[in-house]
């Protein structure tokens, strides 16, 4: 198949093999599919998780302590791409993928002995008061499947939602990236 140019002459198409490509990317972007969620590996979560307290010529920059900290996890955290349905706390085939890297990752002698939140976000898609639910919602699904799938124990897991209450500052309120799960270590309780 030859294109003409605007000046009436023959311009050379794209390759055969392109336009098959083409074609299956412009119908994924119409269809509004999402891309497919990014797995971090057990190792990632486990160096991200167990970052040890920054420490300075003897002396040891503490993490900031205030009612915000605390409910966060006040210590080292790791963002996972962990999906859900739409509008559901069921979790999708990519978010049990995601969850068992995360789940060898807190059986491993490293993060045996810590405890951490599962704090959910949500997108500003819907009411504040729903997403605040869904939020919760979906933390406490993460937190059953790594109980139930690695036999952790329960008092090593908090769960808690924040919403749609704190976005990511670089992506629009409705953005998937704000649907998203955090996990913090927390303080020890001895």
């Amino acid at each position: 198949m030859q294109l003409l140019h605007r000046t009436g002459r023959a311009r050379p198409s794209a390759p055969a093999w392109l336009l098959p490509l083409l074609l299956a990317a412009a119908a994924g972007v119409a269809a509004g599919d999402e891309p497919p969620p990014t797995i971090i590996d057990s190792q990632s979560i486990v160096r991200s998780l167990a970052a040890p307290a920054v420490s300075t010529r003897g002396f040891e920059v503490a993490p900031k302590v205030g009612a915000d900290s605390a409910a966060s996890g006040g210590g080292p955290r790791i963002t996972l791409d962990i999906r859900f349905a739409s509008d559901s706390d069921q979790l999708t085939p990519g978010a049990q993928a995601q969850l068992a890297q995360l789940g060898n990752a807190l059986t491993s002698p490293d993060l045996a002995q810590r405890r951490f939140l599962i704090a959910g976000h949500t997108s500003a898609t819907g009411s504040a008061e729903h997403n605040q639910h869904l939020s919760e919602a979906r933390a406490r699904s993460v937190r059953s499947y790594l109980i139930e799938h690695f036999h952790l124990a329960p008092g090593r897991l908090e769960a808690t939602g924040y919403g749609s209450s704190r976005p990511l500052p670089n992506f629009p309120p409705g953005a998937l990236q704000q649907r998203r799960v955090e996990i913090s270590t927390l303080p020890s309780t001895s």
